[in-house]
């Protein structure tokens, strides 16, 4: 018997499902089988429940407890007890901001992030912020740590969006 073409919305999923599993998918149950050509009909149907499944494992909601602990402990192991000083400020920002994504991309959830944070120093003064999202409440979301010692402010915030 023929193969049958491969269904349209497999392309559209591959970016979500990735290229290793959907294909292993696409050739468990496209190979030729024993059974009669009844079972083989229904090929698409099990394919499908086996996307699902897939996508169903882990979280598809931005987690805001997770996310706030990561950039907690992000920034938090980079200035601890650290005094202003203004030549440093870039390399702590850098630090922060690559220590988070590291430790994001590491819990493996289907997200885009955003990192950023600000560091100023400690003058008593207001610091005003604002942010504004287009994007499906549903899934994704963002957390925002504020650190502050006497000598410095730091504002870290972390955008998700689902994939």
């Amino acid at each position: 018997p023929s193969r049958p073409s491969r269904p349209v919305f497999l392309a559209a999923r591959r970016s979500v499902v990735g290229r290793g599993r959907l294909d292993d998918l696409w050739r468990r149950r496209t190979q030729p089988r024993r059974s009669c050509c009844c079972h083989q009909a229904g090929w698409w149907r099990s394919l499908a429940s086996d996307i699902m499944d897939f996508e169903g494992e882990g979280d598809r909601t931005f987690n805001q407890e997770e996310v706030h602990q990561v950039v907690k402990e992000s920034v938090d192991s980079c200035l601890g007890n650290a005094t202003f000083t203004h030549n440093k400020v870039a390399l702590w920002q850098a630090t922060i901001v690559e220590n988070a994504l590291k430790r994001l991309a590491a819990l493996n959830k289907p997200f885009k992030y955003v990192v950023t944070c600000m560091i100023s120093q400690n003058t008593g003064g207001a610091t005003h912020t604002a942010h504004t999202c287009f994007w499906d409440a549903e899934t994704d979301g963002f957390t925002k740590y504020r650190f502050e010692n006497p000598t410095m402010v730091c504002l870290a915030t972390v955008y998700g969006m689902g994939i």
